[in-house]
């Protein structure tokens, strides 16, 4: 198992509603996602703006994908609320799950518990209180 987390992206005033895979390994200087084409077709009615742009992997390799010029709105949907908006870059890939990195899990104040279990809190409720993924 590994920490689903329920995110709703926006776009100028389109949104989707996902599962986002909290991944550790995904690093960056900002807050970014991994957006599969079938996803990203939601938004490109809406004159999404895209460059090519390269990215080094979590394996050290590297990677050309279409980056997104704009930032896009992500909010985190919890049982108890909403938190967010955080504004994120993505990177389209092909197919897959939506990611969310490093920087954006600081962002959205989480500490993952337990990865393997899907376990997390809030920053605020280290300690008090534990929350189960998505």
């Amino acid at each position: 198992m590994v920490l689903r987390l329920r995110v709703r992206i926006c776009f100028r005033g389109r949104c989707i509603e996902t599962l986002g895979i909290a991944a550790t390994g995904f690093s960056g200087s900002e807050p970014e996602i991994t957006l599969p084409q079938d996803l990203a077709k939601n938004f490109v009615s809406e004159s999404l703006v895209l460059t090519l742009s390269e990215k080094i992997l979590a394996d050290g390799s590297r990677g050309v994908f279409a980056k997104t010029m704009d930032r896009m709105d992500l909010y985190l949907l919890t049982e108890d609320g909403v938190r967010g908006p955080v504004k994120v870059v993505g990177y389209i890939t092909r197919e897959g799950p939506v990611l969310l990195n490093d920087v954006l899990l600081s962002s959205l104040r989480i500490v993952i518990i337990d990865p393997k279990e899907g376990i997390y809190c809030f920053r605020e409720e280290l300690g008090s209180r534990e929350r189960r993924g998505a």
